[in-house]
């Protein structure tokens, strides 16, 4: 059989009309898959989710941790407010951060306030004639007054007194820090030119403070109280105790003179010369 003859024979190929309905089936198959995946993941099991909120908001300290809608596509109130509380949280850790500085620099300034009073009064050959103590409100400088400052009952200077003041003065004067003088006594009842300890308390602070304004300490910056027996450093209970208690304290404050805290408010004054 000829090649022309066979060629006749073959039919021509059929032409499927409906292949679309395939793909049309193909796709609605999916967009139901989707449909059910995304119901299935938009429902949060309330129970498992408190859990996880509870558990969260205990590790991190807040409340407010993954505080959300009740879907995967419900908007959440902390989602919105999220940013401000960043920011409030920022800024407390740099105030945090600042303060903390703030104390190194203050104990470093008052470290070398005491250096600079250990080195004059060891100059003056008076080394154990103070003791010093760093406390938050600053450096504070006790001098005992019994056969230091004055003689039992009294508030008159004596001249041993005068030469430890006059050592402690010149480092003082030099600062641009409050001071205060606090006279303190023991609990046992004083009779005499004073009535209480709290006058004796007073006069003596008062006179140690008139000695310090002659020695160039200014007057704007300086105080004087009197606290009787009511700031003991030891019970009063044996007579060591009660003579280590009877003490005038100079304080060096922490805090500046106004108007040095007013050009700084951020920063602890410099100790010039140190």
């Amino acid at each position: 059989m000829s090649a022309r003859k066979r060629k006749a024979h073959v039919e021509e190929e059929h032409v499927n009309d409906e292949r679309w309905l395939l793909t049309y089936a193909d796709m609605i198959t999916l967009l139901m898959v989707l449909f059910i995946v995304l119901f299935a993941i938009g429902q949060v099991d309330q129970k498992k989710f408190q859990e996880l909120h509870d558990g969260l908001a205990k590790s991190f300290g807040t409340a407010t941790v993954l505080d959300g809608g009740a879907g995967i596509l419900q908007g959440s109130t902390a989602q919105s407010i999220a940013p401000d509380q960043s920011r409030q949280a920022l800024q407390a850790l740099q105030v945090q951060n600042q303060a903390a500085q703030n104390a190194q620099r203050q104990a470093a300034d008052m470290s070398r306030v005491q250096q600079k009073i250990s080195a004059a009064l060891a100059a003056a050959g008076l080394a154990n004639a103070v003791q010093f103590t760093q406390e938050k409100r600053g450096l504070v400088i006790n001098v005992v007054t019994d056969r230091v400052l004055f003689e039992l009952g009294s508030a008159t200077l004596r001249p041993e007194g005068g030469r430890v003041l006059s050592a402690v003065a010149p480092p003082l004067a030099g600062l641009p820090n409050r001071l205060t003088v606090e006279g303190h006594t023991d609990n046992v009842p004083i009779s005499g030119v004073f009535q209480t300890n709290w006058e004796l308390s007073a006069e003596r602070a008062t006179t140690v403070l008139r000695y310090l304004l002659g020695q160039s300490i200014k007057p704007s910056k300086i105080s004087a109280a009197g606290y009787a027996d009511q700031r003991p450093l030891v019970a009063n209970d044996t007579t060591e105790h009660r003579a280590r208690n009877r003490r005038v304290a100079i304080v060096v404050l922490a805090t500046a003179l106004d108007d040095v805290a007013a050009t700084a408010p951020s920063a602890i004054p410099s100790i010039p010369g140190a």
